[in-house]
């Protein structure tokens, strides 16, 4: 079916018209048929006095638009109600975030992002001290030595003295025990429940 421009814009103007009804009025499909009707009346006719908007579509052309309309709005009405009609959850189709630099440090390398490594770790052994701290300290060290720190003693204390071998053997022995008994415990009642499962399944199978 060949239309026009005029009869193109009708129609589009048409179809506009219905699904404001639907989503301003909320009118039901049957006043919306009402409508349809009401507009598209007169077709055909060019003396008559009930003539519509749309008289320049031909009675072919309007058979063509109402069976489309069928087709794709009237028949998918409740669809339609609820697109309109029926809260739906906004997508989050962006976001925006903000990140902090720490302040520039006077060293040959960057200053480190805020999210990557804390200020406090990054002040504390990786940003420089001025200038001024480092002569202080040099001068602190020329006027007050540091005291020799007392050697560590070179004999550290072994945490098996006392104990034999005979001991150890005997507090490992029964570490083990205990590890593989609670094992084999644990083995025993999942052997256990798997043999009550065959057997219900078995009974089951011979009263059948």
């Amino acid at each position: 079916m060949n239309f026009n421009l005029t009869q193109l814009s009708g129609f589009m103007a048409l179809l506009n018209f219905l699904l404001e009804n639907l989503s301003t009025k909320h009118m039901t499909v049957e006043d919306n048929v009402k409508e349809l009707g009401r507009t598209m009346a007169g077709i055909g006719e060019p003396h008559s006095g009930k003539s519509g908007d749309l008289d320049f579509f031909s009675v072919d052309q309007a058979k063509a638009v109402i069976s489309y309309l069928k087709i794709s709005l009237l028949q998918h009405y409740k669809l339609y109600e609820y697109l309109f009609h029926s809260p739906r959850e906004e997508l989050v189709i962006g976001d925006e975030n903000v990140i902090e630099l720490v302040k520039s440090a006077d060293t040959s390398f960057p200053a480190p992002l805020e999210e990557g490594l804390s200020y406090n770790i990054y002040s504390s052994f990786i940003a420089m001290p001025p200038a001024a701290e480092l002569e202080t300290e040099e001068i602190d060290q020329e006027y007050y030595p540091e005291e020799p720190q007392p050697e560590e003693e070179s004999l550290k204390v072994d945490p098996l003295t006392g104990f034999t071998t005979e001991d150890v053997k005997s507090v490992l022995g029964q570490i083990t025990n205990e590890i593989i008994g609670s094992l084999q415990t644990e083995i025993n009642e999942k052997l256990q429940m798997q043999e009550d499962a065959y057997t219900e399944r078995i009974d089951k199978l011979t009263k059948t």
